[in-house]
């Protein structure tokens, strides 16, 4: 009996080891500042006309690992695609915080999301205006990525980015622009993804194999105390 639930549990074990990452709807949320040189036109962020510079700026992009086309290696985790190809991307939706106040995006257009093993986590979208000026958002952090995009993490470390928004019924008027310095990087686990298939989890494959073992072990157990009459 316990060298049938050791071996199970064993064998439970080597199977946890060895699962891969299941595809998820994961947050990404950049932390830092504004730097100089950025401005509110529309007072989009407050009062019109307004300088953007030095104020505290969080960005975050929620995304689906498995959506859109791309590959996943041992180095490289990467998604791309949007409605501009007749498709999807990674990038569900998307937030830009500056100095408390919240701008929700859609970049549906076009989005990639990437995790680069030991590199870098980035993230960027765009959306067409009537002018065929493209309002975008962007996010990049270095630091020793995990190659995975379903992998939840936090991390300090230096990285950059950018907000270009236009107004979306005119032609090439900007409405507010910015660039971002960020000194920070959390990556949390939202929810399972829609396409991901029906996986039992962990746990769930644990107790399955400890509960063959078991089973095993009665049937053995009951072919020596009852043989089967030939």
């Amino acid at each position: 009996m316990r060298t049938a639930s050791l071996a199970a549990l064993a064998a439970a074990g080597a199977m946890l080891a060895a699962a891969p990452a299941e595809a998820a709807i994961m947050m990404a949320t950049f932390y830092g500042s504004t730097p100089y040189g950025g401005y509110d036109y529309a007072g989009v962020f407050g009062a019109p006309g307004q300088s953007l510079a030095y104020k505290s700026a969080t960005v975050s992009f929620t995304y689906d690992s498995e959506r859109g086309d791309g590959f996943t290696t041992p180095t490289d985790d990467f998604r791309v695609g949007g409605t501009m190809w007749g498709g999807v991307g990674p990038i569900l939706s998307a937030k830009v915080t500056i100095d408390g106040v919240d701008l929700d995006l859609d970049l549906s257009h076009y989005s990639y999301a990437d995790s680069y093993g030991g590199e870098w986590t980035w993230l960027f979208g765009r959306t067409p205006t009537a002018g065929n000026n493209d309002s975008s958002l962007s996010a990049l952090v270095y630091h020793d990525a995990p190659a995975d995009l379903s992998a939840p993490f936090f991390v300090y470390a230096y990285g950059s980015g950018a907000l270009q928004l236009y107004k979306p019924d005119s032609w090439g008027e900007m409405l507010a622009e910015t660039e971002f310095e960020f000194g920070g990087l959390e990556v949390t686990y939202v929810g399972p993804s829609p396409g991901a298939a029906a996986v039992p989890e962990p746990a769930a494959w644990a107790l399955m194999i400890a509960g063959f073992g078991l089973a095993g072990h009665v049937i053995r157990r009951r072919q020596v105390l009852y043989p089967i009459a030939m």
